[in-house]
């Protein structure tokens, strides 16, 4: 009986000719393909990563600052209706022209703000169900303290319970609401700067990963044909390596810029929370000399922006600018000229003067911070605009280079 023929086991396949093929055309041709793909993944990544990063400081960053630049006037705007309520609202006699023109002005500051905001915010979420509050219940605080000026003018005795109910409405409801809405567009910004600046993972390591497969895929077809690297290769390996490089210098440019876009942003919020405090003060002495009481509110008040950790010590820790520092020290001395006066029992006169150079000092150094954080962002905005295209278009490059050199070996076996 014959026994059947036994044929010879097949050599297992390496991954190598599993993946490219055995004949060499096949093998290049694969090897083409796989070239290509892996820098079209990089233009892809790159683009996806240069887009999101420029529209973080471009015009999604804009959106950003102009709702953090909003919530922080209606937060100071409300403040300033406040404190125009509670002082100029409070003394005997018909409210003061100058004081009611002030109040009206801050009010409908406030208003126009929370429009603004309210327009910039997509519906539904808690930020503009914050906005619904603050909206829903100024226009009753604003009526509360229209009867308390009317009641005030015919000389009635119980003209202080509506201003009395209109603060309380304020401090506890109103109030709180803008301030939680302004604190979260300040994070929601520097966060936004954050993330802009932030080292690019995804695209350094598919854009490594292409790059070492590039060099690769060159060193072996030298070492199997004997003759010097591949040109197409070393000019795709090449435009590899400057889109890499584009975006490693393009994020260190962009993250310094932004890191001091976040430190004019700090100095320009605890300011911005100086001259709310300020204001409060102000009511708070107002109040004291109407009614004759003490100015431990007022003290309180002021110690936030004197004392030690005090919202001026936190802007000072957060610039090394000479002209911000030497605005910060201008406004330090007149806080505590302010304060001495009080103090010492001085005139109403006299702490205006002091009052008004302080906030007029505030409004400088603050305006000055906001200039300048708006130039830092320009700045990165210009660099990180050129990483939405750039390193992209390189990328694409690259892969006509890997595909024309490696068609040229395919074109030897025709």
């Amino acid at each position: 009986m014959q026994r059947p023929a036994v044929r010879p086991a097949k050599a297992p396949r390496s991954w190598r000719g599993v993946v490219l093929g055995t004949a060499t055309p096949q093998r290049l041709g694969r090897l083409s393909a796989l070239l290509v793909v892996g820098c079209l993944l990089t233009a892809l990544v790159s683009a996806l990563a240069g887009g999101a990063r420029a529209d973080a400081v471009g015009a999604g960053g804009t959106r950003l600052a102009a709702l953090d630049t909003d919530a922080g006037q209606l937060y100071r705007s409300l403040n300033e209706a406040e404190a125009m309520a509670t002082s100029g609202f409070a003394a005997d006699g018909p409210v003061p022209r100058t004081v009611r023109a002030r109040y009206d002005d801050h009010v409908t500051r406030a208003t126009q703000r929370l429009a603004h905001v309210a327009s910039l915010l997509p519906p539904g979420g808690h930020d503009a169900a914050l906005v619904e509050q603050v909206a829903s219940r100024l226009p009753r605080y604003a009526a509360l303290v229209e009867a308390a000026g009317t009641l005030r003018g015919e000389g009635s005795p119980r003209a202080q319970e509506p201003l009395d109910q209109a603060s309380a409405l304020m401090r506890d409801t109103i109030l709180p609401a803008a301030d939680e809405l302004r604190r979260g567009r300040e994070a929601a910004l520097a966060t936004n700067y954050r993330q802009a600046g932030e080292f690019p993972l995804t695209v350094v390591v598919v854009g490594t990963l292409t790059l070492l497969g590039v060099g690769y895929a060159a060193l072996r077809e030298r070492r199997r044909t004997n003759r010097i690297l591949n040109p197409g290769l070393v000019v795709a390996a090449g435009l590899l390596a400057v889109a890499l490089v584009w975006w490693l210098v393009a994020t260190v440019a962009a993250a310094d810029r932004l890191e001091a876009a976040r430190g004019h942003n700090t100095v320009a919020a605890a300011l911005d929370e100086a001259r709310v405090s300020a204001l409060q003060a102000r009511a708070s002495e107002t109040l004291a000399r109407v009614d004759g009481g003490s100015d431990a509110e007022f003290t309180a008040r002021i110690e936030l922006l004197l004392g030690g950790d005090g919202l001026l010590d936190t802007a000072g820790s957060h610039t090394t600018d000479a002209a911000t520092a030497s605005g910060i020290a201008t406004v330090r001395a007149a806080a505590t000229e302010w304060r001495d006066g009080v103090r010492a029992g001085a005139g109403p006169d006299e702490t205006r003067s002091a009052f008004d150079r302080l906030t007029a000092a505030l409004a400088d150094v603050i305006g000055a911070e906001r200039t300048d954080l708006a130039g830092e962002v320009r700045a990165a905005d210009a660099v990180l605009r050129g990483t939405a295209a750039g390193p992209a278009l390189v990328a694409l490059l690259a892969a006509a280079g890997a595909a024309f050199g490696i068609s040229r070996r395919i074109r030897e076996y025709r």
